[in-house]
């Protein structure tokens, strides 16, 4: 499928079900329909059934639904006045035009129920395949091999049930029973409060064990990048990494904090190879790589690769969660998909976010085209984030976005009067222009960032 191609289907999906959600509403309610248009500006094909004009129009990048009566100042025959939507109490108009973004919360809820019920939740058995040193689970006495079974009282089935009790605890002490060898045990393990960074660089406090459902992966080298400091300084494939500057190292990420913190100081490494130790003088080097948020910025890097995290084929395991599970797990992800983008949006107020995270229409088609090459369930979930995130951008109160229809029908209903004429155009004219110049501005990041960084 091509990129372009497979841009037009996903944007079709989200503007037709958000279309729906304001056409089905306002049929609920009596109001007439006019126009129901997926894309902008002249008609390319339709049928009118009924007053209804369904209709695929020349530009993609869009779609509305025209309602009788929609147009406070335009001349209404005596007939229609029952079907006008400016004559609807505002609480219905409310609804009518809050029912787009609520249909594309809906079809992420769709997407993500339809395939957790089909395709199951993918976790990994609870069996410990790593045990932190001077962890409360090494302190506890569990061990590597132990497979978990209740917490308590709760049977465990996988890692993710592990997961979800360890943050209910908040603190408090586990219960936890095991299987050693076929012989049961039982430990009282208390989670300690770790902080971290998320991908923002706030600081985040979650509890924690020591124990993971995966071998810790070790500072081996898989690989090394020609050219990279790691290549001059004579790091080959196999090599393993068992200090910097004196520092021992046993995970592969306590390497790369410190080889990141350098700034490019030079770096002794003390390296492993064929049961032999020798040490090499390597500098970091900076580099820019894209971040999460798919910004490059400046990093520093050494040129090693690591292999793969390696979970056993026996550990990997579908969990069927069967239906009431699967819509639960549903609202679940969606809803924190509506968290991140509202965090999102709020850390790019704040400008802890770069404005180059903003993407628009061109970096959209590339991401939709790489998680369809990945397979249907991927693209289908992206769909299910582009749709929340269609959602939320439509309910920030700015004049010709639903948010901002919102705002007025507010307004409305505490004064018990509509806005002015005269305001709303003034307020939409503000809305469009703003639009424009967010438009201009994503337009100017995907090409900045697709085609010249």
């Amino acid at each position: 499928m091509s990129t372009l191609l497979n841009f037009v289907i996903v944007l079709g999906i989200l503007i037709f079900f958000h279309e729906l959600g304001h056409f089905l509403v306002a049929r609920l309610f009596g109001v007439g329909v006019e126009k129901f248009s997926l894309g902008f500006g002249p008609r390319i094909v339709g049928k009118t059934i009924g007053r209804t004009d369904y209709r695929i129009s020349l530009i993609p990048l869009g779609g509305y639904v025209k309602m009788v009566g929609e147009e406070p100042d335009a001349p209404l025959p005596p007939e229609d006045i029952p079907y006008a939507f400016n004559h609807k109490h505002v609480a219905k108009r409310s609804l009518i035009v809050a029912a787009g973004p609520l249909f594309n919360v809906l079809l992420a809820i769709l997407i993500f129920t339809g395939g957790l019920y089909f395709s199951g939740l993918p976790s990994i058995r609870p069996v410990i395949r790593t045990v932190e040193k001077a962890s409360p689970a090494q302190e506890a006495g569990l061990q590597t091999g132990d497979l978990i079974e209740v917490i308590n009282g709760e049977r465990v089935f996988s890692w993710r049930g592990i997961d979800e009790m360890i943050d209910k605890s908040q603190g408090l002490p586990l219960n936890i029973e095991i299987k050693r060898n076929g012989e049961p045990l039982a430990f009282t393990v208390t989670p300690k409060p770790t902080t971290a960074k998320d991908i923002y660089g706030d600081p985040i406090t979650y509890f924690d064990l020591g124990i993971k459902g995966y071998a810790e992966p070790s500072a081996i080298v898989d690989e090394t990048v020609k050219g990279m400091p790691a290549d001059k300084g004579g790091i080959k494939k196999g090599d393993r990494i068992v200090a910097i500057d004196g520092h021992t190292i046993e995970r592969w990420e306590a390497m790369q904090e410190i080889v990141s913190a350098s700034k490019g100081r030079p770096l002794v490494f003390r390296i492993l190879r064929d049961g032999e130790t020798f040490e090499a003088r390597i500098e970091p080097e900076e580099v820019q790589e894209k971040n999460v948020m798919g910004v490059k910025e400046s990093v520093y890097r050494i040129g090693i690769r690591r292999a793969g995290i390696a979970i056993p084929e026996e550990d990997q395991i579908t969990l069927d969660i069967g239906v009431w599970g699967a819509v639960s797990k549903g609202l679940e992800q969606t809803w924190n998909v509506v968290k991140a983008t509202g965090y999102f949006f709020v850390k790019l107020v704040e400008r802890k976010v770069p404005s180059e995270a903003i993407g628009g229409p061109i970096r959209i088609a590339q991401m939709a085209n790489q998680q369809a090459q990945e397979g249907l369930l991927a693209w289908l979930y992206f769909i299910a984030i582009i749709s929340v995130n269609l959602a939320v951008i439509n309910l920030v109160p700015i004049p010709v976005l639903d948010g901002g229809h919102l705002l007025f029908f507010a307004i409305e209903a505490v004064l018990r009067k509509p806005v002015s004429l005269k305001m709303r155009e003034t307020a939409q004219q503000i809305g469009i222009f703003l639009l424009l110049l967010l438009m201009i501005f994503v337009f100017y990041n995907d090409i900045m960032i697709t085609w010249f960084r």
